[in-house]
């Protein structure tokens, strides 16, 4: 019998649930299902490129099912997952919890058959779903056993969405490729070095080796990038670019692919990263799965970038949490600077704040 395929979409906060339902649906149902889980370092192999692995389970699942909580219903790559499936006539199940109701889905998750995964009835139609799926029947288990473990977890997510973790003299890098560090590199490091003066590393002719040496040697929570970046494939470029087109003026030029990228962020231990550059929303959604990211999906200034620094810097520099300083400076700064979520994490007080 050919293996179903099954993907779970979650944001990373949610891994926990993620991992623990793999983990019991594989073994509850003999390993007769396939199940891709996009945190999971056994489903992507390491060196794999995240976006393209998550795309092609995408296309060859036979069943999703999307976990649903407060924080992940608003993001929009679960509902882009979520409606790739769908649109397919694949199955979608949304599973509730930590605290989210069925009726609190938003569309078009309200729009599918979702459960609650707290309760053993709820557990019992996923399962009966699979079971069809599989052409076999359900398997004899106890569903409030399940359903209290899933009870754990939901007491751990809200524990630590209430608290995120604090680093209190946060490493930063601040650097620029020769070509950009003359195009408003300045006003960058000027406002990083109000609000992180004692912890700010800035390197100005940054090359793929240089960011290779400084990722593997030392830990920087955040790296604060001005380059071009390639918007057909996420490649970070360190040789001139034509501005227009962004794509490289040599016939061999010194650039960083987006997995590779990810890679060194890993070894750095990197929280956040700010590309203030246009047209980078593709290396941002390849770094989302290891860290936080801002990016432009358009054409920005180093004056509009420079506007949203001081803004969201200092709101971090006073304390606030990332996903907060995310959202203030959201409504406070009109720019096309936009957050991709990974962890919610605070740094500092570092100084007052904004000025």
């Amino acid at each position: 019998m050919a293996r179903k395929k099954v993907f779970i979409s979650h944001v990373s906060t949610e891994t926990d649930v993620a991992q623990y339902l793999k983990q019991r649906l594989d073994r509850d149902f003999l390993g007769l299902l396939d199940i891709f889980v996009s945190s999971d370092r056994q489903t992507i192999a390491a060196g794999a490129k995240w976006l393209e692995e998550v795309e092609k389970a995408l296309k060859s699942a036979d069943l999703q099912i999307v976990l649903c909580s407060k924080e992940s219903v608003g993001r929009p790559w679960v509902n882009f997952e979520a409606g790739a499936v769908w649109l397919r006539g694949i199955p979608v199940i949304p599973v509730c919890h930590s605290g989210l109701k069925l009726t609190d889905l938003p569309i078009p998750l309200s729009m599918l058959e979702g459960i609650e995964g707290g309760k053993p009835e709820g557990l019992k139609q996923l399962y009966e779903a699979l079971a069809a799926k599989l052409k076999l029947k359900v398997p004899v288990i106890d569903f409030h056993t399940i359903a209290n473990e899933i009870r754990e977890l939901e007491k751990k997510y809200l524990q630590a969405r209430q608290s995120p973790e604090r680093i209190e003299r946060p490493r930063v890098l601040c650097a620029a490729s020769e070509q950009f560090a003359t195009l408003g590199f300045d006003l960058d490091v000027a406002v990083l070095k109000r609000m992180f003066p004692e912890q700010l590393t800035v390197e100005p002719k940054l090359t793929r080796k240089r960011l290779s040496e400084l990722l593997t040697g030392e830990r920087f929570d955040i790296v604060h990038l001005v380059l071009a970046v390639d918007p057909d494939n996420g490649d970070l470029m360190f040789s001139p670019v034509e501005f227009q087109t962004l794509k490289p003026t040599t016939a061999r030029p010194d650039k960083l692919s987006a997995e590779a990228f990810a890679d060194l962020l890993i070894e750095a231990q990197t929280s956040l990263v700010v590309l203030a550059t246009c047209k980078a929303m593709l290396l941002a959604v390849e770094v989302a799965h290891v860290a936080n990211m801002a990016a432009s999906d358009a054409v920005i200034t180093g004056e509009a970038a420079a506007e949203w620094e001081e803004c969201f810097y200092g709101f971090l520099a006073q304390g606030k949490s990332l996903y907060k300083a995310f959202d203030l400076t959201r409504s406070q700064v009109a720019t096309p600077i936009r957050p991709i979520r990974h962890k919610d994490i605070a740094f500092g007080p570092t100084v007052a704040g904004p000025r």
